[in-house]
């Protein structure tokens, strides 16, 4: 009878997953999120209001708006879990209140790169009635007749925006906080930039996100604003907008769970939220282990943000050890953001295309002054989680769909094979095992990233 209790991991929406790896390994070391205090979505209207009558800086959201202003209210696209129809009844009776009348108000979901939404999807973002009162839009990424060029920051990223965004008055920012790969923590303006910004200034906001040598961009998760260059030209893409912000942000924890909420000027609850996720979220590398498990919750299913919480907690791992994600994945988000055809053709290309890809890599990765924007970003990405170690994924629905490999990475459809796939890859049992059963929430930094 084995003497380790069996770690269990989230699971989809409401399930629980036990990892079942065999009883002699040891158990691990578990890197969870605080979710302590904060508010169920019952409470949030209130809690809401308490935090526009309260905005950490400046004017209420009312003192801003007025008769005639024109006002765009940018939401986070489906893949978070941001209560977005729960705020925008609270957000609009607060602008009608001012004088603003509902034909001076649109609706965009920021998007950016992501697979954009048809109207039975602006439903379920937004709800009926705002669909069916206001003019609610998916900004169509490549469409360049549907946006307004105002300029080129210092760093020589065009700034393109989605027209019903760049010809407002008043930008009311709705969105969460959470670690991202590049601009350090997600949220705040990277709404409009790049969420409602054309393909162009996409691909060039994130190539200053790319960094040099070797996990340059790894360097950048939970970086601080001010030295962070993806950030900083995201500020100066704002800046060449004119017109006011005004910033709705949250701390998120499971779904139906808000840890913070804040209000007022984007730079301010943009700055206080990041400290709260670096409080709650971020895991100092302890010693190397060499299995790192990382869980996608809470992320609905998406493989590519999926993907994203393993680079989250890749510094966890040894230079010889082994990366292992438990993608739970939900149908409907599959290609979200990455077509599904696209998928299926680096998994049809087997082992082969794995040895390509590992190898052709860094190739690409000093060739990428030649390649788009967009390409090279996930070429860098690519690289920092398979060139130096084996990538592991259980993932049902993946493997059921695109077989045992996508590129690089294994695809396993049951744990039994998963355990066997890690034990044979590291040659041996694992000595030290690192567990992050919330991954999509938690991150660790490389050790001397920008703080």
């Amino acid at each position: 009878m084995s003497s380790v209790p069996k770690p269990e991991v989230p699971w989809g929406l409401d399930c629980r997953l036990e990892l079942a790896w065999p009883d002699e390994w040891p158990a691990p070391a578990v890197g969870a999120p605080d979710l302590s205090g904060g508010f169920d979505s019952s409470a949030y209207p209130d809690r809401l209001r308490e935090a526009l009558d309260s905005p950490l800086e400046g004017q209420r959201l009312e003192q801003l708006a007025r008769p005639g202003c024109r006002v765009a209210i940018v939401v986070d696209d489906p893949s978070r879990w941001t209560p977005v129809r729960e705020a925008l009844p609270v957000v609009l009776e607060r602008l009608h209140r001012a004088g603003v009348a509902p034909g001076d108000v649109s609706v965009c979901v920021g998007v950016g790169r992501h697979q954009a939404l048809d109207q039975a999807g602006l439903r379920r973002r937004l709800g009926d009635e705002v669909v069916d009162r206001y003019a609610s839009y998916s900004p169509p990424v490549d469409d360049l007749s549907q946006y307004v060029d105002r300029g080129t920051t210092p760093e020589g990223v065009p700034v393109r925006v989605f027209r019903a965004v760049a010809e407002a008055d008043l930008r009311v920012l709705i969105g969460s906080v959470l670690p991202h790969m590049q601009a350090g923590f997600g949220g705040g303006y990277k709404l409009v930039f790049p969420g409602c910004s054309h393909r162009s200034t996409l691909g060039a906001l994130h190539r200053q996100g790319l960094g040099h040598g070797p996990e340059a961009a790894a360097r950048l998760l939970g970086s601080d604003p001010a030295s962070n260059p993806m950030r900083r030209a995201i500020r100066h893409a704002a800046g060449c907008l004119g017109g006011a912000f005004y910033s709705i942000s949250h701390v998120l924890g499971p779904p139906g769970r808000i840890l913070a909420i804040a209000a007022g000027p984007v730079e301010p609850v943009q700055e206080r939220l990041s400290d709260e996720v670096r409080r709650r979220f971020c895991i100092q590398p302890g010693l190397p282990a060499d299995m790192v498990v990382v869980g996608n919750h809470p992320w609905p299913g998406d493989p590519m943000q999926s993907f994203k919480v393993l680079l989250n907690h890749r510094a966890a791992a040894g230079t010889d050890g082994v990366l292992v994600g438990l993608f739970w994945t939900d149908p409907d988000e599959i290609d979200r953001s990455f077509p599904l055809g696209a998928l299926r053709l680096i998994a049809a290309t087997g082992g082969i295309g794995g040895w390509m890809i590992r190898r052709g890599l860094r190739t690409a990765d000093r060739l990428g002054s030649v390649l788009p924007s967009g390409s090279r970003f996930m070429l860098r990405w690519a690289r920092e989680l398979v060139a130096d170690r084996p990538v592991l994924v259980y993932a049902p629905v993946l493997s059921e769909r695109l077989g045992r490999r996508l590129g690089p990475v294994h695809l396993c459809g049951d744990l039994p094979t998963l355990w066997r796939t890690a034990r044979s890859r590291l040659g041996r049992d694992p000595r030290q095992i690192a567990l992050f059963p919330s991954g999509g929430l938690t991150y660790v930094p490389t050790i001397g990233a920008a703080s």
